[in-house]
């Protein structure tokens, strides 16, 4: 058997046989890393104080904002079906595999909660207050200069709280409120990076 081709050549080949087998395992990875790591995101934000203190009737934020009704189901689907995974062709070059994935969840600007309905509440005297944007970017900053939060049992649209010039200023509890860096989702999210770590190496490797 007479070999025709260098090793330099097989090498190449063999590399781009390589690259090839690596982009079919990464784009079948791709959809089952976004449908656990959407799992992971899920039950990161649903579990964290801040909504569920949205979601129960005399929640303290619930209370803080005068909210009607439970906003967290259409927050919660925001943010999860936020989660991308992005298959980043693989390619051989000089010998090497080059390439890869990128995950990502949530846009810095939070554009697809603010535009959900259920980010603003309506208000008696007209016109709408953007409670979820205080919430996430606002930080601790007096937001309501002469009014502030009353906490009285059949009080305002809540039953449970009102606005009055006595309880002045307003602002978010501290507890709870966040910046563009850092808000409930960030920190929501922040402990669960192992999980997504795992996940990412567990179907790369199946």
């Amino acid at each position: 058997m007479k070999i025709v081709k260098t090793n330099k050549q097989i090498e190449r080949l063999m590399v781009q046989a390589l690259a090839k087998e690596g982009q079919y395992a990464l784009k079948n990875a791709s959809r089952r890393i976004k449908t656990r790591v959407k799992n992971i995101v899920y039950d990161a934000i649903n579990d964290c104080p801040e909504i569920q203190e949205l979601s129960r009737h005399d929640g303290k934020l619930r209370l803080d904002f005068g909210l009607s009704s439970d906003p967290t189901p259409e927050i919660i689907n925001g943010i999860v079906n936020s989660v991308f995974v992005e298959v980043k062709r693989i390619t051989a070059s000089g010998g090497r595999l080059k390439g890869g994935i990128t995950i990502g969840v949530q846009p810095v600007g939070a554009a697809n909660l603010f535009s959900l309905p259920e980010s603003v509440q309506e208000i008696e005297t007209g016109g709408y207050m953007p409670w979820l944007q205080w919430l996430l970017f606002e930080g601790d900053r007096i937001i309501i200069q002469n009014y502030g939060v009353e906490y009285k049992p059949g009080a305002g649209r809540t039953g449970g709280a009102r606005m009055i010039e006595e309880a002045a200023p307003f602002r978010v509890d501290p507890r709870y409120s966040g910046t563009i860096e850092r808000n409930f989702i960030t920190r929501a999210l922040y402990p669960f990076i192992p999980a997504i770590n795992k996940t990412i190496r567990q179907e790369l490797t199946r």
